[in-house]
């Protein structure tokens, strides 16, 4: 067994910097999204091993040398960072390419040549990795546990709060679809702001029968706060951002024999909401790995933060990595998610069954790669690539809604809506068009009765289970803080509503 640990440094140092890096992007970065960057490290270290092995005919020394190139690898972006940080500009990639080099020379000469018996630095390597990598692991395995018993505190609070559902026996339960427009602004926005309109598609959402709330506002102005917000049907009080999946409607939902379904796309790693399906274009493991798709973003960030960094920067170099083909990998499989997730949906009301959708499409939100017919197209600017992608998700979004609306045997309920307004253009953002959102509805009349021009998302689901469930839920006044911290949910950063509705 001490044989075997000897030769496990080099795998050991290559996990701890993607293990790492997750740590500090903890909240946006699940368990999942590890799987494919692990192994394609642990490959990329067993081949470099191999391959050093057969130059020096020693597994010891080419396996330090091995862990001593997977250090450099995996330092290098972050190097390159700190010195833009503390100087203010990036040092020459031919520099410190060159300081890498020399450092890596000298060590390797010094190893073949001047260590005669290299067990002791093979142990410190073991000891060392393992102490790295068992102390990247703790703040993981601490945070999957603090949401868990963030799940059973909420699940505690939840039970006081949840209202029973009244007597449905016999009634048809309708399919109910939260469809969120990633930072799809106002009608009434597109107008005044971006000089597009929109009418065209408010028209054609009205005569499916939605309620278009004209001066709808976000509750928070980030999609974590403002999707959770929503989920709960509050607003955030407790320090601790509560799992999606111990949520208000996801409780009262499942209680009356709701299935809960998704789709995967390249923020799925945002929210846990327990869903019982989740559709993916590519072929999934364990539920929720995807090892054929293009890049995730945190894969981009492992990309910038080591020594590929430098095809990033330099696309000379190697012309197919540079960043516009790297985002195009990490883009069209976006791209494509998006296309598979509106044809999907189509079909949804043919399951049988009463069902909850949750469908998250990053659109219009960058990136801007939708052209309005719907090609894969880079936009020139961003204000014009933010309607481009508009007006790509609008045409395509009204055919999903009437083929849905058209199978279902019982009318659904689709709440379409913005987490947030536009965003991606912060040279002419303000905080009333960051707060301002489509908010739709399709409901039965008993509900479109509760709905009103400047109703938020907290109490969307209020209206939705007190008039088809029988609650008793009250709506709570709409308030949108202008803030992502919430130390800040105070009278301070709340943005009025200052819209008029259209008579």
């Amino acid at each position: 067994m001490k044989r075997v640990l000897t030769y496990l440094h080099p795998f050991l140092f290559a996990l701890y910097p993607v293990l790492e890096l997750r740590n500090h992007n903890i909240t946006y970065v699940d368990a999942a999204a590890l799987v494919r960057p692990l192994i394609l490290a642990v490959l990329l270290t067993a081949s470099v091993w191999a391959v050093l092995r057969l130059l020096f005919r020693d597994w010891q020394k080419s396996g330090i040398l091995t862990t001593l190139l997977v250090i450099a690898f995996f330092s290098y972006g972050h190097v390159f960072i700190a010195i833009e940080s503390a100087f203010g500009t990036p040092i020459r990639h031919r520099y410190l390419t060159l300081i890498y080099a020399v450092i890596l020379l000298l060590s390797a000469i010094f190893i073949l040549w001047k260590v005669g018996k290299p067990g002791a630095l093979v142990s410190f390597l073991t000891v060392a990795g393992a102490a790295l990598t068992i102390f990247s692991i703790i703040p993981s395995v601490q945070h999957d546990l603090a949401i868990y018993r963030s799940a059973q505190r909420s699940n505690t609070a939840q039970s006081s709060l949840i209202q029973p559902v009244s007597d449905t026996d016999g009634t048809p339960k309708p399919d109910i679809y939260l469809i969120v427009l990633d930072a799809h602004t106002s009608i009434r926005t597109l107008q005044e702001e971006f000089d597009y309109d929109a009418s065209a598609f408010r028209q054609q959402l009205q005569e499916l029968g939605f309620y278009v709330a004209e001066c709808a506002q976000s509750n928070y102005p980030i999609t974590k706060l403002s999707i959770t917000s929503t989920f709960y049907a509050n607003y955030h009080e407790d320090p601790t951002l509560y799992p999606v999946f111990s949520s208000l409607v996801i409780e009262t939902l499942r209680s009356e024999g709701y299935r809960v379904m998704t789709f995967e796309n390249r923020s799925s790693g945002h929210f846990d909401i327990g869903e019982d399906v989740r559709l993916a274009r590519n072929q999934m493991l364990l539920s929720g790995v995807d090892l054929r798709g293009g890049l995730s973003e945190f894969e981009v960030m492992l990309w910038q933060t080591s020594f590929a960094r430098v095809a990033y920067d330099m696309p000379q170099l190697i012309p197919a990595f540079n960043v516009q083909s790297l985002h195009e990998w990490e883009y069209y499989e976006h791209y494509q998610q998006t296309y598979f997730m509106l044809e999907e949906m189509k079909d949804l009301p043919e399951i049988a069954g009463p069902k909850f959708v949750f469908v998250h499409f990053l659109v219009p939100h960058p990136p801007f790669i939708f052209a309005p017919n719907g090609e894969f197209a880079w936009a020139d600017g961003k204000a014009e690539g933010y309607i481009s992608n508009v007006q790509f998700i609008d045409s395509q979004i009204v055919p999903v809604f009437a083929e849905i609306i058209k199978k279902s045997k019982t009318p659904p309920v689709i709440i379409v809506m913005g987490d947030h307004g536009a965003t991606g253009i912060p040279e002419i953002e303000t905080p009333q068009w960051r707060m301002s959102i489509l908010n739709a509805y399709y409901v039965n009349d008993q509900a479109r009765n509760d709905l009103y021009e400047s109703i938020t998302p907290v109490n969307s689901f209020r209206v939705v289970f007190n008039n088809y469930f029988g609650t008793e839920y009250p709506l709570l006044e709409d308030r949108s803080y202008h803030a992502s911290n919430m130390e800040k949910f105070t009278e301070q950063f709340l943005v009025e509503n200052e819209c008029q509705a259209s008579p």
